[in-house]
Parts: structure tokens; sequence; C-alpha cells
């Protein structure tokens, strides 16, 4: 008979599965080269992992929380180059980039989960800025994600 945490864990995992097909399937559909999805495992929201560009979400509703995709600046040059046809892309264009992925992966994932499934206007940023704090009572899994050589991750926090 499962218990409680089983079916927490079983949810959680489904939740998880459900950004992974939304961010490989988004990476296909737009560039038609599939990405490739490493194990996932849980991080000390502490100690968070960021790389150059980042597009975060806020969750509420039914869950609350956040996700994030970071990724290098190569790895948005070629897409704002894939997606928009811009050779040499700004750092505007790349944070565009990095709202509007977020934003795709995030409302897909809505999609599955109904209304009850809020997500905010997607929050872009270079860097590890210092003024972003994570919430402490919310496990966060970083689920790595490999794109034409490029390295990203996508940060799960829900509750």
């Amino acid at each position: 008979m499962a218990t409680l945490a089983d079916n927490k864990k079983e949810e959680f995992e489904n939740t998880c599965q459900v950004f992974i097909d939304s961010v490989n399937n988004y990476f296909e559909h737009l560039t038609d080269i599939k990405s490739k999805t490493g194990v996932p495992y849980l991080k000390d929201s502490e100690d968070m992992i960021l790389k150059d560009f980042t597009g975060m979400i806020g969750i509420s509703g039914s869950k609350t929380g956040f996700v994030y995709i970071s990724g290098d600046k190569k790895m948005y040059d070629l897409l704002v180059n894939i997606f928009l046809d811009i050779e040499k892309p700004s750092n505007e264009d790349i944070l565009d980039m990095a709202g509007e992925l977020s934003n795709v992966v995030a409302g897909n994932v809505r999609e599955k989960y109904g209304n009850n499934f809020m997500i905010s206007v997607p929050i872009v940023f270079q860097g590890s800025p210092e003024k972003i704090k994570f919430p402490k009572d919310v496990p966060a899994y970083v689920i790595p994600i490999e794109w034409c050589n490029y390295k990203a991750s996508v940060v799960i926090g829900i509750k």
C-alpha cells in the first residue's frame, strides 16, 4: 500500500517529467535538434546553480514555488540566431530568449495542470544577482540539459 510520502514523491516525479518533456519538446520543435536530459538531483536552496543567463517563473495556485532555466551565453546565442535570425545577439536579445524559453516551458506545464497552476511573468537576469533569494522550505531539483553540446539546468522548486 502506497504511503502519503510515496504519493508525494510520485506526484513530484510526474511534475518533473512534465517539465523535462516540455524543455525537450521546445528544443526539438524550435531547432529540430533533440536535447538530452541528465539525471535529476536535489540541490540546497542556498547554493543554487546559475549560469550566464536565466529565465525564472514563479508558480502559485495548487502548487507553489519556482522553476528556472539557466544556460550559457553561447547556448542562448545559438537559440537567438536560430529563432530570430540575429547573427550577433545583444545581452538584451539573450535575456528575451531566456524569458521566452522559461515562459513557453512553464506555459506548457500550465496547460497540463490547468487553471489552478498559475505562472508569473518571467524574471530574467544575467549572472548571479545578490538580490535573488530562493525559499528555504522548498526542495529544489536540478535537471541537467544538454543541447548542441551546450549545458543548461532546469531547476524546479515546487511544494
